[in-house]
């Protein structure tokens, strides 16, 4: 895959965002606090601009086309997608195993309502992204835990309780890289997760929308990839949104190499009626993956290079006050408030917002161990970035000193 687009990569370049429709700044009106404007790093998307060569994508269409018809993918889709898997995972797959699917979340309900009856078990290991168990709970599944476990500013699997969690489940939904930990997890883990999977007949759902943002050190493999168990009991689901800062177009995609589960699950998929997009988004989509990539590693590398920032911040001007879970993929950093003496998580949220004038995900929204843990959204220009830790810094020494 090539880049083809000329524009200059300038990450520090602050975007306007204001008057764009954005969840990320709508979310901020209202909330008290000490500062004019509250700083937004809560929700996962970028403030970079989107890489020029997939507005043009949309420009062209709607210039080209004028009637904004009903769309189905085209071919020239699939075949770019499979150019990614090849270029980019190192894998020969079939067009026929890969699906269009309108979002991440909403291809999870309908996999549920596939795959799972009401008051079915449904595994997940928190603290994960919340929509998961809101989608559990929204479609009468029976949320099921398996919590994480922290060493070393690190996640890791608690394998008694994982296999316990898949006795009572029809499915599991796998956060592959984590979120809002960042951990990309290894071979061995996705082997050991296959095999459980396999023993007591359960499905696994890959959320893998974070998976090309994987940092050099670490890499990415879909999940049934990973082996012939993992090919039989997993499929993964994939999206252009976080990678190439594009989530304001809803698109997504389903990678189902097991020719029995594919079957089963394109066929709902078809059946509901699943498959179209606003008529620019094929376009957008094949744009992103065929002339973007080098755009979206640059951004991923400036994002890594805030993760250190903030690590080293929270060292060197914090002394320990403020911990963090290292991020191995991704623009998000779980900021580990849990020495800071805050009484509850509604405090200290509420004292992010008042005394900090920042707009951060709250850690108790991922379930079970996020607890007094604060998710921060680093993929935005250095200087805002710099303000917000300097604004964090501030607020915490006030409460310090009593003021």
């Amino acid at each position: 895959m090539t880049d083809t687009s000329k524009e200059i990569y300038d990450f520090d370049r602050v975007v306007d965002r204001k008057g764009s429709h954005s969840s990320k700044y709508a979310a901020t009106q209202g909330l008290m606090s000490d500062y004019e404007e509250i700083i937004p790093l809560w929700v996962a998307d970028m403030d970079f601009e989107t890489p020029k060569v997939i507005r043009d994508a949309v420009i062209k269409h709607i210039t080209d086309h004028p009637v904004l018809g009903y769309s189905v993918p085209p071919k020239e889709y699939y075949e770019t997608l499979k150019e990614w898997f090849h270029s980019e995972y190192g894998l020969e797959i079939e067009l026929p195993e890969i699906e269009f699917t309108p979002g991440v979340v909403a291809a999870l309900y309908k996999l549920l309502e596939c795959l799972t009856e009401k008051g079915d078990g449904v595994a997940i290991m928190p603290p994960v992204y919340f929509p998961f168990a809101d989608v559990i709970n929204g479609s009468g599944r029976r949320e099921v835990t398996a919590p994480l476990l922290i060493k070393n500013e690190r996640y890791y699997i608690d394998w008694n309780r994982l296999e316990n969690a898949l006795k009572e489940s029809k499915v599991l939904v796998l956060c592959h890289p984590h979120n809002p930990g960042g951990r990309v997890w290894e071979t061995e883990e996705l082997e050991r997760i296959a095999a459980l999977a396999k023993k007591y007949g359960v499905t696994v759902i890959s959320d893998e929308i974070h998976g090309d943002l994987t940092y050099p050190a670490h890499k990415h493999r879909p999940f049934p990839s990973i082996g012939v168990e993992a090919r039989e009991v997993g499929l993964s689901l994939m999206a252009p949104s976080k990678f190439f800062n594009m989530p304001g177009l809803v698109a997504s995609h389903m990678y189902i190499p097991d020719p029995d589960l594919r079957k089963r699950v394109f066929g709902y998929f078809e059946a509901n009626h699943l498959s179209t997009a606003d008529c620019f988004t094929f376009d957008a989509v094949i744009a992103a993956y065929r002339h973007a990539g080098g755009w979206a590693k640059a951004a991923s590398a400036y994002c890594e290079k805030n993760v250190a920032y903030v690590s080293d911040f929270l060292r060197d001007e914090l002394q320990g006050q403020v911990g963090m879970i290292r991020p191995e993929a991704s623009f998000l950093v779980f900021l580990d408030f849990r020495r800071a003496g805050f009484s509850s998580p509604t405090e200290l949220h509420e004292f992010i917002i008042r005394k900090a004038g920042v707009l951060m995900n709250e850690g108790s929204t991922f379930g079970e161990g996020g607890a007094f843990f604060m998710r921060l959204n680093v993929g935005t220009s250095r200087s805002v970035l710099e303000e917000v830790m300097r604004r964090l810094k501030k607020a915490l020494s006030e409460r310090k000193e009593g003021k």
